[in-house]
């Protein structure tokens, strides 16, 4: 168990229905549900659209959901691919069915140094 992940979720504008809160609702749970944190709290989790965007070159048919998790440093590469592939899932049963467009779902895993990140609860 490990804590303090951080969620970056950046889609694209053309995505139809993609209601942000709720699926960052079920990020957080699903790194709750297995284990991944102590806590709920420690899973910070946030949201951007992205307007200003070109996939290949322009093609507007395309979108995506880049997901950026940044986890402190100490994790085997088999726990962060773990982490990686539940998070796919969670985002591949959440996200809205699209017509219009072709999405492109990712997950990145970062790591943050232990030695250089500072955190204060005030």
């Amino acid at each position: 168990v490990f804590g303090m992940p951080h969620i970056h979720l950046e889609y694209s504008g053309n995505i139809e229905n993609l209601a942000p809160q709720p699926l960052l609702l079920a990020l957080n749970q699903a790194l709750l549900d297995g284990a991944y944190v102590h806590s709920a709290n420690e899973v910070k989790s946030r949201a951007i659209c992205q307007q200003d965007y070109v996939i290949g070159l322009g093609d507007e048919s395309q979108a995506y959901v880049h997901t950026k998790v940044s986890l402190l440093t100490g994790r085997s590469v088999e726990l962060q691919q773990e982490i990686s592939q539940l998070l796919l899932s969670v985002l591949e049963q959440h996200l809205p069915k699209q017509s219009q467009v072709s999405l492109q779902i990712c997950v990145e895993i970062l790591e943050m140094q232990k030695a250089t990140y500072s955190k204060k609860i005030v």
